[in-house]
């Protein structure tokens, strides 16, 4: 039956693979302090890093162009 996914679903693929090892095979992430990672946004050229993730919370947000989200 299609329809929306359930919650508990979307929330056991968020558990299953850590937000970090997702964006890590994209780009290098360098430790940032705090329990946050940091490195060169894809989204946009840059020199110096301005895109977080946060494993704790399971984002990642880039202070230059404002893109951000979750593993979904």
């Amino acid at each position: 039956m299609a329809g929306r996914i359930n919650d508990e679903d979307v929330k056991a693929v968020r558990d299953a693979v850590p937000i970090d090892a997702v964006v890590s095979e994209y780009l290098q992430l360098r430790v940032a302090g705090g329990g946050n990672l940091k490195g060169l946004c894809p989204f946009h050229d840059e020199k110096s890093p301005s895109f977080h993730v946060s494993p704790g919370k399971g984002l990642y947000h880039c202070f230059g162009c404002q893109e951000g989200g979750d593993t979904l």
